[in-house]
């Protein structure tokens, strides 16, 4: 091989490149010379043919449109070093935040994979890149009493007339919803009546789907939840039974369409938006003095009461987690107060002294 270059170094390193990319396979669909656009190309078929939940790989996909290839598409695949990764990684946890920088970092990491196989690369360059951690907060949830007391405002904020559009008269009933069955939103907008059984001892309903954004920006429902442990089977509490037998004579009664048979439909009677009632949410608790709750709020709240009653185990399983810990460590409030186990505890006090014998007879005298 030969190769000419403006110098002897230039002609140097341009022989170096022809041997490297003859080192690679005929049959590899990309090579180092490629632009990462290219290998970006060849990932989009990978990731469709997985078995990855398709919120999943509507999200990855998203990524790579919204951050990667615009930054680094143009960069050759054997030019992207760790340094490079590293320095994007940066970049979008400045002005994306880390959710978003570890959620390109995996998508990366999979596509240097794909290179790998490819013999684009050497190394995976991503594997040398510090990936920031997302910083949890303690789980906060509410007791009974404020919880009332948030529903009661609610409801006032919901009556309140308003010039304009009239607000949502849904919000106190979806949350109910949700800290009753302790279920993720797009889980309880998912629901159809024919999962509900109200006549069984006790009354069940059966969670096995939900409600996922397409890249479209639609939103439909998945016919699965986010992981396999979350199909099952929970009981419905007294109040709610009440309240949704209530909901179904007046959807019966209404002229409103609601060809799904939804449980929770929009206010045209297709699928809810969880984020469209997110977005509700947060003016209606900033206005009612409880802007640290959110819709996520509700499910640590059953699972709290649900933990210091019956166990974290049970909590999980309400929470449809498949490990326990993963419940407690971002499900479950800590107990704040002092737990009363002096009836337990009382097992070890020291035995009480019996009296000698001229004593005893000294106390009946």
């Amino acid at each position: 091989m030969e190769a000419r270059g403006p110098s002897a170094a230039g002609a140097r390193r341009e022989l170096q490149q022809k041997l490297a990319n003859r080192k690679t396979p005929r049959f590899g669909l990309v090579s180092s010379t490629d632009k990462i656009d290219r290998l970006i190309e060849i990932f989009l078929v990978d990731l469709e043919a997985s078995d990855r939940a398709a919120r999943t790989k509507d999200k990855y996909a998203y990524m790579v449109k919204k951050h990667i290839s615009p930054r680094i598409g143009s960069v050759r695949v054997g030019e992207a070093t760790s340094g490079l990764i590293d320095h994007f990684i940066r970049s979008i946890v400045e002005e994306s935040g880390p959710s978003t920088a570890r959620t390109c970092g995996a998508v990366l990491s999979w596509m240097f994979k794909i290179a790998l196989r490819h013999d684009a690369v050497i190394v995976n360059p991503v594997l040398g890149v510090q990936i920031p951690r997302l910083r949890t907060k303690k789980p906060q949830a509410l007791d009974a009493g404020q919880y009332q007391d948030l529903r009661k405002k609610l409801i006032e904020w919901e009556r309140a007339s308003t010039l304009g559009r009239p607000r949502s008269q849904e919000l106190h009933e979806i949350a109910d919803g949700l800290v009753a069955l302790g279920v993720r939103p797009g889980e309880l907008f998912s629901l159809l009546w024919e999962d509900l059984d109200m006549e069984a001892n006790p009354p069940t309903i059966f969670i096995h789907t939900t409600v996922i954004r397409t890249t479209a920006g639609g939103v439909r429902i998945q016919d699965h939840p986010k992981t396999r442990h979350g199909i099952r089977q929970l009981t419905v509490p007294d109040f709610l039974v009440k309240q949704l037998r209530e909901r179904h004579i007046r959807q019966t009664r209404s002229a409103m369409p609601n060809p799904l048979g939804l449980i929770y439909p929009s206010s045209t009677g297709t699928v809810m938006d969880a984020n469209n009632v997110g977005k509700i949410w947060r003016v209606a608790s900033d206005a009612i003095g409880y802007d640290w709750v959110t819709l996520k709020t509700f499910r640590k709240t059953n699972a709290t009461i649900i933990a210091r009653t019956m166990g974290p185990e049970a909590a999980a399983y309400q929470a449809g987690h498949s490990k326990v810990s993963m419940t407690q460590e971002h499900y479950i409030e800590e107990r704040r107060g002092a737990l009363d186990t002096r009836a337990i505890v009382d097992a070890f006090s020291p035995p009480r002294k019996s009296l000698p014998t001229h004593e005893q007879s000294l106390t009946m005298d």
